[in-house]
């Protein structure tokens, strides 16, 4: 009985001294420390810097790329479109006919072609007419597009004040404008021209591959000799067909809008407030204004730090220098 007690107050030592032993050590252990704030709040100011700097860069006040390297829009306010000589593509195109206008080309030789030239023509004019005149000037608009060969795609009016969007032929685009800008005082004007020959030339010259194909595909038809042998042949035959008339449909859509140029045109009598478009609240518009908005900080924050970094790398070269020159004089 004895024996027993004294191995349990043995044991019991011996666990008090452990315990010990664990408390001493976590009692050594330091804290974790929490993050310096100094460390937080230069991290922070280095991000809103470089948001800033890229702010400002992206507008171009730091001699942005886009801005330096930018060439004036074809057709600036009060111009014409460039290059839109040989615009006139004929408006009715044949579906039989082959892509024989351009023979010989691949898809981007020849682009540079005058004879093959197509650009679509647009223009934005805001006029201001004498009081009391705006159903003559109005209806003279009308008169103009008509004269020109050309017609009225939409029209809106109010009070006082309204606007068309004109379809002329594009020989007789700057004819139009003079016509219009002499209906009273030109307030806003916007001319563009946008080429679009190659595209013109690729759609041909794919069109003309498309129709070879079909011809090929034809010929394995008629030398079919099984049920699946022919379901595969028909299955491409349908998909090269489908292919034809969507080449067909954009190079309808291109000459159209290359034929017949747009002429935006409002008018309003002196006095009247120019109508101002209110763009509608919507839960999708905002969430890609949202989006819209987070990338952009984030864009300007990555060109900003682009801006920084090199000097940030050159702050800590030069901390590090005088720190080891500092720490060599207070060894000796």
């Amino acid at each position: 009985m004895a024996t027993t007690i004294d191995y349990l107050n043995q044991v019991h030592g011996d666990l008090l001294d452990a315990a010990k032993r664990e408390g001493r050590r976590a009692g050594g252990r330091r804290p974790r420390r929490a993050p310096s704030m100094g460390l937080v709040a230069a991290v922070v100011g280095v991000l809103l810097s470089a948001g800033l700097i890229g702010l400002i860069a992206r507008s171009g006040g730091l001699g942005s790329d886009d801005e330096a390297g930018s060439t004036p829009a074809a057709g600036s306010t009060g111009g014409t479109a460039t290059g839109a000589t040989g615009a006139t593509a004929g408006a009715g195109f044949d579906e039989e006919q082959d892509a024989m206008e351009v023979p010989g080309l691949g898809p981007r030789d020849g682009a540079e072609s005058p004879g093959l030239s197509r650009v679509i023509r647009t223009a934005e004019l805001s006029i201001v007419i004498p009081r009391a005149a705006f159903d003559d000037r109005f209806g003279e608009a009308v008169d103009v597009a008509e004269e020109q060969g050309g017609f009225v795609a939409d029209s809106r009016s109010r009070e006082r004040s309204g606007s068309l969007m004109l379809r002329v032929p594009a020989e007789h685009f700057d004819e139009s404008l003079r016509a219009l800008r002499a209906l009273g005082t030109v307030e806003v004007e916007s001319v563009h021209g946008k080429d679009v020959t190659a595209d013109y030339v690729d759609l041909h010259a794919n069109l003309r591959i498309a129709r070879a194909r079909r011809e090929v595909l034809l010929g394995l038809m008629a030398d079919a000799v099984s049920i699946e042998q022919t379901i595969r042949v028909q299955n491409a035959l349908d998909e090269t067909q489908l292919r034809i008339e969507q080449l067909q449909g954009q190079l309808r859509l291109l000459d159209d809008r290359t034929s017949l140029a747009t002429i935006g045109l409002r008018l309003r009598e002196q006095g009247v407030e120019p109508e101002s478009e209110v763009e509608k609240a919507s839960i999708p518009n905002a969430f890609e204004r949202a989006a819209a908005g987070f990338v952009g900080v984030i864009a300007a924050i990555v060109i900003g730090l682009g801006y920084l970094l090199p000097l940030i790398a050159l702050g800590l070269v030069g901390w590090l220098v005088v720190t080891r020159v500092q720490r060599r004089r207070t060894a000796r």
